[in-house]
């Protein structure tokens, strides 16, 4: 099921009603009603009526249109994108085409706690980038406003950093601050020779890396038939797992929407491999070629230099210096660190997650069934196009797209934006799963409902008005699919 609204005149309200909706509607049960006009809450909840949820009890005050998918008592986590806080010379609505917005958050939340009752709980969160500020990202989306509100009305709904190391640099990339949390709250999972690294794997097996982390850390989790991932405990632990991603390129994978999201459910993110160091032609894929062989000799340099603790001195004028050296190379090179179509370990990183999420229990061991229920609101108001995911340039779509189903959401995101599903290896592999598949019906019988008019999937790419601009590595990749 996905169901789709689009408007391209909605914007975001402001923060200084809480993002509470302009009407009383039946089911609302708050007392604050916003002065201002909300469209995105009402786009919200016509997204939930259009698909027919709990159509019995729609317009009265019982109506509870996730409680066709959670159960009353349920314990839910919102996994939302807040990859990382406003900069500086980042422009509001750029920063809207990155991080999710409150406003949609808010109207979710809503109906969350309407389907897990008085003895349910949500809260919301992630983990955002090593050097990513909780509290500014938490103030730059609008989520800071959304927990006060639930706060002033005694409704327990936490924002929760999930990451167990964080740190703190300056503009010229030195550590002014590093935090290591609780390793309780980190939960091992190893995928073994169910992962889909396996293919990847040779002897001996090119690094895998994951940029400004210890290479020697990635290799530890990835080596010797083992592939393990650090979870956050407070997913494993939820009954259900909503995520609340952007509609959004992304320079490693394509897109970045609900199977990517899954990143931001790991706790430890040096266990997660972006790509493999080198060129192809050197068994990796962390950049297309290297005439010059500048570029080998800078990601070694830059290996090096994680490999020094934070702690000392010397470490931070490497740092220094690696990053001089990284800005001096970017003409030579302007595709590096796996921001291209040739990667082919993060495709493999991310379905891995996904399956993990779904199938794990809460002590990390992976199960025959789901173990958790997933739903997906993608805030694709404003999208964001080009060098996703940390520099996208914003789209004005006006979308929101609704799915009781990861892969399939993925597809139509894709569709929306105006490129073939098939172009991109995150979804075509994954809808090749006979392991811990992410879904158990052919794609082909998904219907779309858009706009209140119900369509089959394959022809949601007529309907984009507009074509997503690709990252730079991505140029020529993607395509509009043959009619």
């Amino acid at each position: 099921m996905i169901s789709i609204t689009a408007d391209q005149t909605i914007v975001y309200p402001d923060p200084e009603n809480f993002y509470s909706p302009d009407e009383r509607f039946p089911e609302y049960r708050y007392a604050h009603i916003s002065t201002k006009t909300n469209p995105v809450y009402r786009a919200v909840r016509n997204c939930f009526a259009q698909a027919d949820l709990d159509r019995k009890h729609l317009g009265q005050a019982s109506w509870n249109p996730l409680g066709d998918f959670i159960q009353p008592d349920t314990r839910v986590f919102v996994l939302c994108n807040f990859v990382f806080h406003r900069v500086a010379d980042e422009s509001a609505e750029d920063f809207a085409a990155k991080c999710i917005h409150g406003a949609v958050l808010r109207a979710l939340v809503d109906y969350l706690l309407l389907a897990v009752g008085e003895n349910g709980s949500v809260a919301f969160g992630n983990a955002p980038m090593q050097f990513c500020h909780w509290e500014s990202v938490l103030r730059d989306t609008g989520a800071q406003v959304v927990e006060k509100f639930y706060q002033s009305n005694g409704v327990p709904v936490k924002a929760k950093d999930l990451r167990l190391f964080v740190g703190e640099k300056n503009w010229y990339g030195a550590i002014k601050k590093i935090e290591r949390r609780n390793e309780a709250d980190g939960v091992a999972v190893d995928l073994a020779a169910d992962s889909l690294l396996v293919d990847l794997d040779r002897n001996p097996v090119t690094p895998y890396r994951v940029m400004n982390y210890n290479p020697a850390r990635t290799q530890g989790f990835h080596a010797q038939g083992s592939h393990t991932y650090i979870i956050n405990r407070h997913i494993l632990e939820a009954g259900a797992i909503v995520s609340l991603p952007k509609l959004k390129t992304h320079e490693k994978v394509g897109i970045t929407c609900a199977l990517k999201g899954f990143v931001g459910a790991v706790a430890h993110k040096d266990s997660l491999p972006h790509h493999r160091y080198g060129p192809p032609t050197n068994g990796g894929d962390e950049y297309p070629s290297d005439r010059t062989g500048l570029l080998r000799m800078a990601s070694a340099l830059h290996d090096r230099v994680q490999q020094v603790t934070p702690d000392l001195t010397t470490g931070n004028l490497l740092r220094v210096a690696d990053r001089m050296v990284h800005k001096v190379l970017e003409p030579v090179g302007p595709v590096t660190e796996g921001a291209w179509w040739g990667n082919d370990t993060a495709w493999r990183m991310v379905l891995d997650l996904a399956r993990i999420a779904t199938y794990a229990s809460a002590t990390g061991e992976m199960q025959t069934l789901p173990l958790r229920k997933h739903l997906i609101l993608v805030d694709g108001i404003i999208g964001g196009e080009g060098q996703g995911p940390l520099f996208p340039e914003a789209v004005h779509s006006g979308s929101l797209l609704f799915s009781d189903n990861l892969l399939a959401v993925d597809y139509a995101c894709a569709s929306l934006m105006g490129l073939d599903p098939g172009c991109l290896p995150l979804i075509r592999e994954a809808l090749k799963l006979s392991k811990y598949p992410l879904m158990e019906h052919q794609l082909e019988n998904e219907w779309v409902i858009y706009n209140s008019r119900s369509i089959p999937i394959s022809e949601l790419i007529s309907l984009a008005s507009y074509h997503y601009k690709p990252p730079l590595g991505w140029k020529g990749k993607y395509r509009q699919p043959e009619r």
